[in-house]
């Protein structure tokens, strides 16, 4: 089985890759820097069955369509498209709306929403004339929720299962399935980057629909890929949000409320 994973080098796709290699795939990860992608194959690589092949990786920024593409035809033209692609590259800034940065706005957007699309651009339509693949791309519970403090990163991650819906209903005829991952608050290396700005009040609602570690996540995504169901959560407390959110999706925030004017931020 070949796996492709993007956002590979830490984190969540991290945790996949570790799962893809203990069952025994060939891996590729992509991420932006060559230090990290060099650190997580050397760890991968200690992991891999005997026999099996070396943990390869490229050096990609999923926001640029045309590295994207370029490292795409490279991955193609050495052999078949993947039988499972993981889009986990990602980036949030926690804020309050008035106090995000408009780089960070458009970083979001561009790195959250644009990623899997061009992604999914760049490998669909090998996937497609195969006829078979699965592609799961990473949302977030704030993908069907909303959460004060998180309004920009959130409008990106609802972008994402907008997509990965209508891209699922595009592809399924030619064999290819399409799953979104929507996992809580999850324990990597850029959640504790979050943390150093988060402001204390989103943080204590975070806390308070609990956190998981990315091998949970990981495992569990790597479990559940291909076998049926468009939503991939996680965590019992996201399910549980999730059905009262189609049941009523402002009475979900009530479990939440923002602190008012004057309150504490």
């Amino acid at each position: 089985m070949n796996v492709l994973i993007t956002g590979g080098s830490e984190g969540i796709g991290y945790a996949i890759a570790a799962e893809a290699v203990k069952a025994g795939a060939s891996v590729t990860l992509w991420a932006r820097d060559p230090a990290k992608l060099a650190e997580a194959a050397a760890s991968l690589n200690a992991m891999r069955r005997k026999g099996r092949p070396e943990v390869a990786v490229s050096s990609v920024d999923v926001s640029d369509p045309t590295a994207v593409r370029a490292a795409a035809e490279a991955y193609l033209s050495a052999g078949a498209p993947p039988d499972r692609l993981f889009h986990c590259a990602g980036f949030a800034i926690a804020a309050f709306l008035e106090d995000v940065r408009d780089e960070h706005v458009w970083e979001m957007l561009a790195v959250n929403a644009g990623g899997p699309i061009h992604v999914a651009r760049a490998f669909a339509p090998a996937m497609a004339k195969r006829g078979a693949g699965t592609i799961v791309t990473t949302a977030s519970d704030l993908g069907y929720l909303g959460l004060f403090g998180w309004s920009v990163y959130t409008a990106s991650k609802h972008a994402v299962v907008g997509f990965s819906s209508a891209l699922r209903h595009e592809l399924k005829p030619f064999g290819v399935t399409v799953q979104t991952l929507c996992p809580p608050a999850t324990r990597t290396p850029g959640f504790d980057r979050e943390n150093l700005t988060k402001p204390q009040s989103v943080a204590k609602a975070e806390a308070a629909g609990g956190i998981m570690s990315a091998k949970e996540v990981g495992r569990y995504a790597w479990k559940r890929a291909g076998k049926g169901g468009f939503f991939l959560i996680p965590s019992r407390t996201s399910r549980f949000l999730f059905a009262l959110s189609r049941l009523s999706p402002t009475g979900v925030q009530r479990f939440v409320p923002p602190p008012g004017p004057g309150g504490e931020r």
